[in-house]
């Protein structure tokens, strides 16, 4: 009986000193593996130092050569707009300009030459703009103030203006923008801010403040 006990004493005690010693191997391991990975983190470091630390060799200007550019360098972007001689206006706009702002001075000049259009600005603070064929697409009065009713009736067909002096529009107009279908009209009015008519001078939007 008592060597039985001692048996089963002796085989715990033998079960216990392997659990032990396959934790001391696995700590044992886990040490090496971090140290391994800290020396590779300091040799990645030392070696980055190292390699920032050479100085660059500085540019220099050889006349002989001609100026030096830059690498990677691809130049400017496009020009998209830019001031332009009057006279660069096409002639129809110019005549516009001409017959219904005469006695105003041009005071700006300017192409976009993405969209092909032209702008124009008065002395009085008037901005238009045409297209290359010197249709008139755009007219904005300064801020707080409206076309007078005889430039508008120079925008406008006809039709329409008769249709905007009917209802008292006429002096409330602060730009026309010229549309495919139609026009756009921007309203000095407590109540409308925009109203849009047709090529036929048909009311099709309005827009309220």
């Amino acid at each position: 009986m008592i060597n039985i006990f001692a048996m089963n004493t002796l085989r715990s005690l033998n079960l216990r000193v392997r659990l032990l010693t396959c934790r001391i191997l696995s700590l044992i391991m886990a040490v090496t593996t971090a140290a391994g990975a800290y020396h590779a983190v300091a040799e990645t470091n030392s070696s980055v130092t190292t390699t920032s630390a050479v100085p660059t060799e500085k540019a220099t200007y050889d006349p002989n050569v001609g100026p030096q550019v830059p690498p990677g360098y691809m130049g400017i972007g496009p020009v998209v707009s830019g001031s332009v001689d009057y006279s660069k206006v096409p002639e129809k706009a110019r005549k516009f300009l001409s017959k219904h702002c005469d006695g105003h001075a041009v005071v700006l000049c300017e192409k976009s030459f993405l969209k092909n259009t032209y702008d124009v600005g008065l002395a009085d603070g008037i901005v238009m703009r045409f297209n290359a064929k010197g249709d008139l697409i755009h007219i904005k009065a300064p801020a707080n103030y409206t076309l007078s009713p005889a430039l508008l009736k120079a925008v406008v067909p006809g039709k329409l203006y008769h249709l905007l002096n009917h209802n008292g529009f006429d002096s409330a107009i602060e730009s026309v923008d010229r549309l495919k279908g139609g026009y756009s009209l921007e309203v000095a009015d407590p109540v409308f801010e925009k109203v849009l008519y047709g090529n036929s001078g048909v009311l099709t939007l309005v827009v309220e403040k």
